[in-house]
């Protein structure tokens, strides 16, 4: 990888996105082969253990009544946690020690792929969001409804989404894509835990800032990954970079000092707060009162449309 300034590495990252978004998030950022559908939740294995009759659950936003809501819509195993991030070569050549292999939580090598294969998703969401904002704000522009060189909110919304991707981005060229070139795989830093004698109810891959502030660009960020390891084992991943170890550790405290339900109690409200990529076996969603769905249902729409932060409540268990 070529040393560049940052000024033309944020040049490169932009001229790269284009206004059509299929493209393969490779570390150099410069493969011109489409991108395919994987999944950031392994299907035949993590997706296989919380599967039931070919579907998984999962948290959605949609319009109803010409308002959003959030409602648990069941998906599809084939579809649920998929994205268009590699194409499939560099897909298949970056994850081969995790995809061909069964998960060893003290393989580095697979954990850093795990990890980066969270923080590559991520990347696609953002990119994404903001060529949707941007291709919003032209149409918006081409109707009238708005003055191509006005500071309107249509305007800035896909400036700040290309801000947060480039951020992201960075965070991953930095922490990331260079250990991946060198090897140094030991470079990210995991605290582990394993859910155990309880069957398996929920599978994620996730990464997310340890600052209220998105735009904050020396925030820590964080991969989590819960991967069923077998109907009644789970596997609870959170990766870090070993530079930001102390910071990334007393985030995730009040989930790895605590210990049984309390524990999946603190893990249950950071993932609500954290994460969307999440799915759930759908019995065990069945299992819950109407009162549970909904509280859930309403505390999740309000991270993300008021940036709320959750407090740990009964109703917020998920597991």
């Amino acid at each position: 990888m070529q040393s560049r300034t940052d000024g033309e590495q944020k040049a490169q990252f932009f001229k790269s996105m284009g206004l059509k978004f299929n493209k393969c998030l490779s570390p150099e950022m410069s493969c011109t082969n489409a991108a395919i559908r994987a999944h950031s939740v392994q299907k035949s294995t993590a997706l296989s253990f919380i599967e039931e009759h070919g579907h998984v659950c999962g948290l959605k936003l949609k319009v109803g009544n010409g308002e959003p809501v959030c409602e648990f819509e069941k998906v599809g195993r084939n579809n649920a946690s998929t994205f268009t991030g590699f194409c499939n070569a560099h897909d298949t050549e970056i994850f081969l020690p995790v995809d061909t292999k069964p998960l060893d939580l003290g393989d580095a090598e697979q954990l850093f792929l795990i990890a980066y294969r969270s923080i590559t998703r991520e990347l696609h969401v953002v990119m994404e969001s903001a060529v949707k904002l941007q291709t919003l704000h032209q149409t918006h522009v081409n109707l009238g409804v708005v003055k191509p060189n006005e500071p309107t909110a249509s305007a800035a919304a896909p400036v700040n989404a290309m801000f947060k991707s480039w951020l992201v981005w960075r965070y991953r060229l930095m922490h990331y894509d260079m250990n991946l070139a060198k090897g140094r795989y030991r470079e990210i830093a995991h605290s582990i835990f394993k859910i155990s004698g309880r069957r398996a109810a929920l599978a994620s891959s996730s990464f997310f800032p340890t600052d209220e502030n998105p735009h904050n660009k020396k925030a820590v960020r964080i991969a989590l990954n819960m991967i069923p390891l077998s109907v009644d084992e789970t596997a609870v991943i959170f990766s870090y970079p070993k530079v930001h170890s102390g910071p990334a550790r007393k985030h995730i405290a009040p989930v790895m000092m605590k210990s049984g339900e309390d524990q999946l109690l603190a893990l249950s409200t950071l993932a609500l707060d954290t994460t969307e990529n999440f799915f759930i076996r759908p019995s065990h969603v069945d299992s819950w009162s109407d009162e549970k769905k909904a509280f859930i249902q309403e505390a999740y729409f309000s991270t993300v449309k008021d940036g709320a932060f959750l407090k740990p409540h009964a109703n917020l268990m998920l597991f």
